[in-house]
């Protein structure tokens, strides 16, 4: 019986764990892919190493500026 339990809580989790997902916009997607390009040409990647946003994830940074304008880079 615990192992139903168990291998219930699995399924249930992942189904959790899925959700509020959706297929990301291919405009952010080529947005971050041009951002992640700028950062490796200026020297910044995988790292960024200037303020504010020094030792940050380049992609992280660049997502979060496509998703606010896909313009961003």
């Amino acid at each position: 019986m615990q192992t139903f339990q168990a291998f219930v809580c699995v399924v249930v989790l992942l189904g959790v764990a899925g959700c509020g997902k959706s297929n990301p916009d291919p405009q952010v997607e080529a947005c971050v892919e041009r951002g992640v390009s700028y950062f490796k040409e200026v020297g910044s990647y995988p790292t960024l190493k200037s303020a504010p946003n020094a030792g940050r994830s380049a992609e992280e940074v660049a997502r979060e500026r496509c998703n606010r304008t896909t313009t961003a880079f």
